[in-house]
């Protein structure tokens, strides 16, 4: 049996916010392993959490619905949620469920 690996790393932290990259698959099992740990950076106090999503290789609706949460957590604690360099697939995933109305999706 081989599980999903997921890689959460925090890549920068300065004026614009705190940067985080998702790497791996993203689905039941692995977001529950990140989850606690994307919570508690949202209620740090940051301005931005930045996730950076360009090493997804994978993500389901769990995944999605994970983003749906913390997007609602930073809110409640004042931080703006940034989806970036997400994988296009993701992207259409999020548009068929309608994830994309919420959650902000940077292009660079």
């Amino acid at each position: 049996m081989t599980t999903a690996l997921i890689d959460l790393r925090t890549m920068a932290h300065d004026a614009r916010g705190l940067e985080v990259t998702l790497s791996g698959e993203l689905d039941l099992y692995t977001a529950e392993q990140v989850e606690p740990r994307l919570h508690e950076l949202a209620r740090a106090g940051h301005r931005n959490l930045i996730l950076d999503l360009c090493g997804l290789s994978f993500c389901d609706s769990a995944g999605i619905d994970l983003f749906i949460r913390l997007n609602r957590r930073c809110r409640a604690s004042g931080t703006r949620l940034l989806l970036c360099d997400v994988p296009a697939q993701v992207v259409k995933s999020m548009r068929v469920l309608g994830a994309d109305r919420d959650l902000r999706l940077v292009v660079t």
